[in-house]
C-alpha cells in the first residue's frame, strides 16, 4: 500500500499538543492545503491511515492520523483531524507542490475560481453539485 503524501503546514506544529512522555505530537491538518492535497487525490482521512506529511521544498514526515473529539475544527464541528508525529522523524524535502487543482471530491469540478472569487472559510460546497468541500476532512463515520 503506498503512503498518501499530504502537503502540510509545519508551522501548526507551535500548536501542536505533545504526547506525554514521547517526542510525538498531534499537529492540526485541517488547512486548505491540506484539503487541496486530499482532494487531489481523492483521500478521506480515516482514523490510524498512515501519511506522509511535507512542505514543498522544506521539511517532511512520516505520521498517522488521528480524530480528536476534544478539538473543533475549521468549519466549527466538533472534533478535528491532526497528525501524529514524532518530531524526532522530520527530515528535509525536495518534494515540490504536485498541482494547483483543487478537485471537487463528489463530481470532479475544479474548485480554484469559486474558492478564489467566494473566499475560504470552511463551510463552502461546490458550486455544481453542491458537495461540501470539507467532506474530506468530516469525522470519522
Amino acid at each position: 500500500m503506498t503512503i498518501p503524501c499530504i502537503y502540510a503546514d509545519f508551522n501548526a506544529v507551535l500548536c501542536a499538543k505533545k504526547r506525554e512522555g514521547t517526542s510525538e505530537v498531534e499537529m492540526p491538518i485541517t488547512g486548505y492545503g491540506t484539503l487541496q492535497s486530499l482532494a487531489q487525490q481523492g483521500i478521506r482521512l480515516t482514523e490510524g491511515m498512515p501519511l506522509l506529511l511535507f512542505e514543498p521544498g522544506d521539511i517532511q514526515c512520516e505520521a498517522f492520523a488521528h480524530f480528536d473529539d476534544q478539538l473543533t475544527d475549521p468549519a466549527g464541528r466538533v472534533g478535528a483531524w491532526v497528525a501524529v508525529l514524532n518530531l524526532n522523524d522530520v527530515q528535509d524535502s525536495t518534494m515540490p507542490w504536485p498541482s494547483d487543482l483543487h478537485p471537487c471530491i463528489s463530481c470532479g469540478a475544479d474548485l480554484r475560481d469559486h474558492l478564489r472569487t467566494h473566499g475560504s472559510g470552511y463551510v463552502e460546497h461546490c458550486p455544481r453539485c453542491d458537495a461540501s468541500v470539507m467532506e474530506l476532512m468530516a469525522p470519522p463515520r
